[in-house]
């Protein structure tokens, strides 16, 4: 599963994630704090994994906007399978000078700026 490395060069990398608020309307009597972004917006949640050859690997949808990115991490079916050893508990690599490193998945505006520098 684990192939970012190969096109990129991050060892044990196994796929990238990243969130976006779908701006919403709510009617004036169901107004609620929870649904209000960052952005000052009213809005939902949708977070997405995929793997090297571009397949989503897990989507999360519908959570409120007022959430953390962190917190919706946490409140999604794949960090419960990583949490139960199902998911990203593959092999370990070593670095140089003997550092470990085992598999991993990659915020995407990281991912973007480093495949920018890598191909360039």
């Amino acid at each position: 599963m684990c192939r970012f490395d190969t096109l990129l060069g991050f060892l044990n990398c196994c796929g990238a994630i990243d969130a976006a608020h779908v701006i919403m309307t709510l009617p004036a009597v169901e107004t609620s704090d929870d649904w209000y972004g960052r952005e000052r917006n009213y809005s939902m949640f949708l977070q997405g994994i995929v793997v090297h050859e571009m397949r989503f690997l897990d989507i999360v949808k519908g959570w409120p906007g007022g959430l953390t990115v962190p917190r919706l991490l946490k409140c999604s079916g794949f960090f419960k399978l990583c949490q139960n050893g199902e998911c990203l508990h593959g092999n370990s690599s070593i670095l140089s000078q003997g550092a470990e490193t085992r598999e991993y998945i990659v915020d995407g505006d990281r991912l973007s700026s480093s495949s920018m520098a890598h191909n360039s």
